[in-house]
């Protein structure tokens, strides 16, 4: 259990160093080791001994592939949209709003959430599933403070499409 408080400490670490660096513009290759621990953190905590969850197994397993694949289906999908460009980066860029960005604000951060918990049914790990919720809080707080620079990027034009659509979830 240890291990996996010290893994979510990290993943904290790793957001707040993330928005400092990458954000900041202090030091931009930041973005893949921050995007890499971001992803193996959530990974790494079921290889730890742990308690199982003791339910309907084969179910978990069933629940957590249909997730696993549905987040990197989503993934895929928002990234072809979002092409490799963060909407934070160069003054003047146009504000990402098709694909799945014309349902919904996040749709990268919703499937990594769905890749994560299906992960964490597959293996039915029971300290990475709970600790995982605190995993998903950072995610969302995460996403709640870049709304807010996207906010002061954008301004109205953002305003209005964040009223059209949800945040990780359609309206």
């Amino acid at each position: 259990m240890l291990i996996h408080l010290l893994l979510v400490l990290i993943f904290l670490l790793n957001i707040v160093v993330f928005w400092q660096f990458v954000y900041g513009a202090k030091f931009k290759p930041y973005k893949y080791v921050g995007a890499a621990l971001f992803f193996l953190i959530p990974f790494v905590s079921v290889v730890f001994p742990q308690p199982k969850f003791e339910l309907d197994y084969f179910w978990w397993i069933v629940a957590g592939l249909f997730l696993f694949a549905a987040g990197i289906v989503g993934l895929i999908w928002a990234g072809r949209e979002f092409k490799d460009i963060s909407p934070l980066d160069p003054p003047g860029e146009a504000l990402i709003s098709g694909g799945p960005y014309g349902w919904i604000r996040h749709p990268q951060y919703l499937s990594a959430i769905f890749i994560m918990v299906g992960w964490w049914w597959i293996f039915a790990a029971v300290y990475s599933f709970y600790f995982g919720m605190f995993i998903l809080a950072a995610i969302w707080l995460n996403a709640y403070f870049e709304e807010k620079l996207l906010v002061n990027k954008f301004g109205k034009k953002y305003l209005e499409y964040r009223s059209a659509t949800g945040m990780f979830w359609v309206k």
